[in-house]
């Protein structure tokens, strides 16, 4: 059978195909990102045992040599670690480790070897301050070669480095690609920390307990300096991006609901095309376990197939989707770079899990009707049966799924775990999409009672009307699978829209300077390099300015849990829009006073009040400030803590700057002062400078890229939503061969029959966009009000697209007329005697 109808099975394979291929696509992102943080966490500790670092600071040197003197450790050597860009390669970027060459022989991963990997002169790795080491793979993407200089901009100025070694070694290339290495004294002093370390690794002896020797070394640290594995910085990692890798997951989840969809379609018309079939065998004795068995065994051998096919497209699409993720998670969580597709065997047996496990499932309920059907029934010339299905049984399951999508909302957002919200998301789709039936008929009952209101006799609209409602099993899926695709897109749609007015309205109170100035390379690493001091001064010096902000961002502990913490100097007109209280008074309290304030994500996360005092802690041990309010901000998920400039620098002992905003004074000329600027640090470095509509034009690119992913997810699931529909009319055709022959004979044109299928058509699209344009609504209300507050903390004020609402129907309808054009058109080539052969 698979074999005389290579369309259906084609369809079958190419459904299952899509939905693993999505699936199998994200979960290869998501694993290769964490990979790559894994690597990098491998690569920068090697092969330690233990790690002490401070996330509040620096780790003091004077550390070094009480923590080799104790009796279990057998080895330990310092690392300092920086990030420089490369202007002359946009967007590129070294991730340099300070290594001491003399006492990091245990630990490193990589040998360090001149070009033709004979030797190292240690005494040119000491020579001088520009000589690094870079990575294999780094030298062939760049075409370099030993003696290359490399022009690089590192917290604001320019240096000139010098390939004198190539790294060597078993680390994974996505790591390996943007490191390199220099000595640690001249690291030191590349990134303005002559005293001091980023780490400290350590290695024991074998056989000991690591917790016993960590807590002994905890011991004699000082505040704020911990003793932990190494690997509990990759864990922490990826828990800060675990939400956004979780809503990848569901989505890809959500595209595979709606293939399902077209699954069940495509077997349902594998049964109506083999009634017959199925009547001949059961009338010689075949059981119907066994007619159950043999359909649900074609499935799955369908969608073995489909799975492989979709396990090659997932692969393929993963390698396109890793750069969106890879720029997706440096814009809003920290800076990573996805270079390989990392895979497991894991990853792939799931996927080959949910394929066939999908295609079964789909198959169930059509091979059971096909199992149930009277021997009598399937050899009857009209192959079509009446439906049994009840509206009211439809109805109660789609009010008790809402009733559970409302609880779902209730639980993620007061008791959690987030993830209910993604159940309450489920049962609002799949609860509308249980109202087809109802729809169906009360959409016909509505045509029919426009008919007898208005006296006209229309020949082919009462006629669709009454197949719409006579195949209602068969429309039913179809409704429900395309306006589960509409809801679905509409509620993505809406999201996004009401997310994007929101980060307006949001800049629109937050970024207020004129203009805005930071090293260029901030733009690629993140806000980890910094505005020389004299720039600073310069503009406070220049009589067009009015008055000088300044930013800065580390990453500390807070509560024990690193956080971010960001320092703001707010003299212009800067102010933060406060979920609560009187807004003028708390930025009065806030630049005066020795307090914080904690982003909205933040309060939810660690569940902070004002009124709390928060437990920060600095390189002088811990201080509770306290919180004076809660601001909305949609920069980061996990949150974050701002307090003024004053008490920062009073707390780190660091008075440098990630950037600067300016506030002109009127009239000014913004361009010449900034190319004023330019002349005078013309040898410090390269700044990105973007004047007030520039910088938010730019906030746009990146929300957009952030929801690239989203966007292909979103078509997919619209391509197999319509896909189904086409399968739907062919089966619907399928089933009607003898009816529409009988109309054929009592004088129906062929324009006539194939105007009947179209107008059919047109009714289950409107039918589908009116009842996807409910769900998505609905389901717009729970991305925005549940799982956006739920997961990210976020407070999305929903926003509707009345555009986009009012031009749904149009695609809708159109798509559903245009999947019915080529049934339509086969069958009004059909020959009546063809039609009605078996009479």
């Amino acid at each position: 059978y698979l074999m005389q109808h290579p369309l259906l099975a084609a369809l079958n394979i190419l459904s299952v195909a899509i939905g693993v291929a999505v699936f199998l696509a994200v979960q290869l992102a998501n694993e290769s990102a964490a990979q790559a943080f894994r690597s990098t966490i491998d690569f920068v500790a090697g092969k330690s045992d233990l790690e002490v670092s401070n996330p509040s600071s620096d780790v003091p040197e004077d550390l070094l040599p009480k923590i080799s003197q104790d009796p279990d450790v057998v080895a330990a050597t310092p690392l300092v670690r920086g990030i420089v860009t490369l202007p002359d390669y946009p967007g590129e970027y070294l991730d340099i480790l300070g290594i001491d060459f003399f006492t990091d022989a245990a630990f490193r991963m990589f040998e360090l070897t001149d070009a033709d990997a004979r030797n190292f002169d240690v005494f040119r790795w000491l020579r001088g301050p520009d000589v690094i080491a870079v990575s294999e793979r780094f030298v062939a993407d760049h075409r370099l070669q030993i003696g290359d200089r490399l022009r690089s901009s590192v917290n604001g100025k320019r240096v000139d480095l010098t390939i004198g070694f190539i790294m060597r070694g078993t680390a994974s290339g996505a790591a390996e690609a943007h490191f390199a290495a220099m000595d640690i004294g001249w690291a030191q002093e590349l990134f303005d920390a002559p005293t001091k370390l980023n780490s400290i690794q350590i290695k024991i002896r074998p056989g000991i307990n690591r917790a016993g020797v960590m807590k002994r070394l905890t011991a004699t640290m000082p505040a704020n300096v911990f003793v932990a594995p190494p690997q509990r910085r990759s864990e922490q990692i990826e828990k800060i991006v675990g939400s956004f890798q979780l809503n990848l997951t569901a989505l890809s989840l959500v595209a595979l609901l709606v293939g399902v969809f077209l699954i069940y379609n495509t077997v349902s018309a594998s049964v109506v095309r083999r009634r017959r079939e199925l009547g001949v065998l059961r009338s010689l004795g075949v059981s119907s376990g066994r007619i159950q068995t043999l359909f649900i065994m074609e499935a799955l051998l369908l969608a073995s197939v489909g799975t492989l096919l979709g396990l090659i497209l997932g692969t393929l699409l993963a390698r396109s989707l890793i750069a969106t993720v890879s720029h997706t998670i440096s814009s809003l969580y920290l800076l990573v770079s996805i270079q390989n597709l990392s895979a497991n065997a894991g990853v792939y047996l799931a996927a080959t899990a949910v394929g066939i496990f999908s295609g079964g499932l789909a198959a169930w309920i059509p091979a059971r009707r096909a199992a149930s059907l009277e021997i009598a029934a399937t050899l009857r010339p009209d192959i079509s049966l009446p439906e049994r299905s009840s509206s009211v049984v439809w109805n109660v399951v789609a009010i008790a799924l809402l009733i559970c999508a409302i609880f779902g909302a209730w639980w993620a957002l007061a008791i959690g775990p987030p993830i209910v919200g993604f159940v309450s998301a489920f049962c609002t789709l799949a609860g509308f999409s249980f109202f087809a039936p109802a729809a169906i008929r009360l959409f016909a009952r509505a045509i029919a009672l426009v008919l007898r209101r208005t006296g006209r006799d229309f020949l082919t609209l009462p006629l669709a009307s009454a197949h719409l409602a006579r195949s209602l099993g068969r429309n039913s899926v179809t409704v429900a699978a395309l306006a589960s695709a509409v809801a679905m897109t509409i509620g993505v749609t809406v999201m996004i829209f009401s997310f994007r007015k929101t980060v307006g309205t949001w800049i629109e109170q937050t970024l207020v300077a004129d203009v805005f100035i930071a090293p260029a390379s901030n733009e690629i690493t993140g806000p980890v390099s910094f505005v020389p001091p004299a720039a600073v001064k310069f503009f406070e010096a220049d009589p067009r300015v009015s008055s000088v902000d300044t930013f800065r961002q580390q990453r500390v502990s807070i509560g024990g849990e690193s956080s971010l913490l960001g320092a703001v100097r707010a003299n212009g007109a800067h102010t933060f829009p406060f979920v609560r209280g009187d807004g003028d008074e708390l930025m009065r309290r806030f630049r005066s006073e020795r307090c914080a304030i904690v982003s909205e994500s933040f309060a939810r996360r660690r569940k902070v009040a004002p009124g709390e005092n928060l437990p920060i802690d600095t390189p002088s041990g811990s201080v509770a400030l306290p919180v004076i309010g809660v601001f909305y901000d949609y920069t980061r998920d996990e949150g974050v803590v701002f307090t003024n400039t004053e008490t920062f620098e009073s707390l780190f002992k660091d008075e440098r700057v990630n950037s600067i905003a300016l506030y002109l004074k009127s009239g000014a000329d913004g361009d010449a002062m900034t190319m004023d600027f330019r002349r005078t640090f013309v040898g410090a470095g390269e700044f990105a400078i973007y004047r007030n509509r520039e910088l938010r034009r730019r906030v746009f690119e990146i929300f957009d890229q952030t929801f690239a992913v989203t966007y292909v997810l979103q078509a997919v699931a619209i391509v197999v939503a319509l896909t189904g529909t086409f399968l739907a009319f062919t089966t619907l055709v399928a089933e009607r061969t003898m009816l529409l022959g009988l109309m054929r004979a009592v004088g129906m044109s062929a324009s006539q029959i194939a105007r009947l299928l179209l107008l059919e058509a047109g009714m289950i699209g409107t039918i589908a966009s009116a009842l996807g344009l409910i769900a998505g609504l609905a389901l717009a209300a729970v991305l925005t009000g549940v799982i956006n507050r739920a997961f990210f903390g976020w407070t999305v004020q929903l926003n509707i697209p009345w555009r986009t609402l009012w031009t749904t129907p149009v695609w809708v309808i159109g798509s559903a007329v245009a999947a019915a054009l080529l049934p339509a058109w086969r069958t009004g080539r059909r020959q009546v005697g063809e039609a009605l052969r078996f009479q």
